[in-house]
């Protein structure tokens, strides 16, 4: 007598022929999770200037590595994906590069002798909303597809509002006579900009999914 539970033989032969497929809407979700950890401890750097915190960074970047590839592993071999197989990598590389920006940047304040002010604390402020956005757009695209318009607007509004403190930072910081401390500043203010750019990629990715799903 057979076990209910029991797959028969062809049940078994098709799934080794077409494995089931790979979820990679919950694939992207824990990457997003990843950023909005990455950009949480740059945050937590830029008031602190905390040593430890930036070992955590070197750990999150070593992290978001062996995500990246593991997802685009998945990619490869998958035999069919819920949406276009280049939409999945281009958010699978958007999502990377925000938290290989992050670590960068701390690289360049440690070889430029920088410490935080308040325009690199109020930026990253506002990246860690972005990314939490990104965040919830991506885990929302599994149950909920509308509400990921939203997030992906908020994550676009967010680098709108990083380009003003930019500009702003720029402003106030070239008053008066030019110095080395203020050529090491301005890199890492346009690092920090090139992140933002990078958090807009990938809301601009969200978008593009949710309007082919919906």
């Amino acid at each position: 007598m057979n076990h209910p539970h029991k797959k028969s033989f062809l049940a078994r032969l098709l799934d080794r022929i077409i494995p089931s497929p790979t979820d990679f809407f919950g694939l992207l979700a824990e990457q997003s999770r990843l950023v909005s950890a990455t950009i949480r401890n740059l945050n937590h750097y830029m008031q602190t200037a905390d040593e430890k915190t930036a070992e955590l960074l070197s750990q999150d970047e070593h992290a978001a590595d062996t995500l990246k590839i593991q997802n685009l592993h998945q990619l490869n071999r998958a035999f069919s994906t819920p949406i276009d197989r280049e939409d999945i990598y281009r958010a699978i590389e958007a999502l990377d590069w925000i938290v290989t920006h992050s670590k960068s940047t701390i690289n360049e304040m440690t070889d430029l002798s920088v410490t935080p002010d308040r325009h690199m604390q109020l930026i990253v402020q506002e990246l860690l909303q972005g990314s939490e956005a990104l965040e919830r757009g991506f885990t929302a695209l599994t149950d909920y597809p509308p509400a990921v318009e939203q997030e992906a607007h908020s994550a676009r509004h967010s680098h709108r509002r990083i380009e003003r403190m930019y500009r702003h930072a720029l402003a106030e910081l070239f008053k008066g006579e030019v110095t080395p401390e203020m050529l090491s500043k301005r890199e890492i203010y346009h690092h920090m900009m090139d992140g933002s750019r990078r958090l807009h990629a990938a809301a601009n990715v969200l978008h593009d999914i949710m309007v082919k799903l919906v």
